[in-house]
């Protein structure tokens, strides 16, 4: 498999030395940066202006939705109890509380979320969907609660966060 330097554009340090338009005009080209060798040895990148800026911006909105994502997780340690025994209903209005979408199909029936717990181990819940349009799940991780005569008891374990 090849490397990064060697799937993209590289050329010599002498080359950009000679005509370092050329290599921006290459980065544009193809899209990419141009890997500049100094011998044999990578010693950076050319990029336009653009691709560099767009990088700046992605790194940004990245550090900002994982910032996001970390609140979020706060939020939901402070809100819920873990290893503790609740309900389906009460763990539903928690989550929902945070800004995550119900699993509730109607009135005070958590069935389908029990039997989805039952069946995965889990139940997923999503983050209703923002400005920037990402997709945030909970997978709430536990197990039915067989301790109880009610059926929509559960034992929370954990909950993980993922961002697609």
């Amino acid at each position: 498999m090849k490397n990064k330097a060697e799937q993209n554009l590289s050329v010599s340090i002498t080359d950009v030395k000679q005509s370092p338009m050329s290599i921006f005009e290459a980065a544009k080209k193809s899209n990419s940066g141009v890997y500049i060798y100094n011998r044999k040895k990578i010693a950076g990148v050319m990029l336009t202006v653009e691709q560099y800026e767009a990088l700046i911006k992605k790194k940004s909105l990245d550090q900002g939705q994982d910032r996001k994502t970390e609140q979020l997780n706060q939020a939901i340690r402070q809100t819920l109890s873990f290893g503790s025994l609740m309900s389906a209903k009460n763990l539903d209005e928690q989550l929902v509380s945070l800004g995550f979408i119900t699993k509730k199909i109607e009135s005070d029936n958590y069935n389908e979320m029990m039997n989805e717990l039952n069946e995965t181990g889990k139940i997923e819940y999503q983050l209703q969907k923002k400005e920037d349009r990402t997709n945030i799940f909970a997978e709430v991780i536990g197990e039915q609660s067989n301790q109880s005569q009610l059926s929509d008891k559960l034992i929370l374990k954990k909950i993980h966060l993922r961002v697609e």
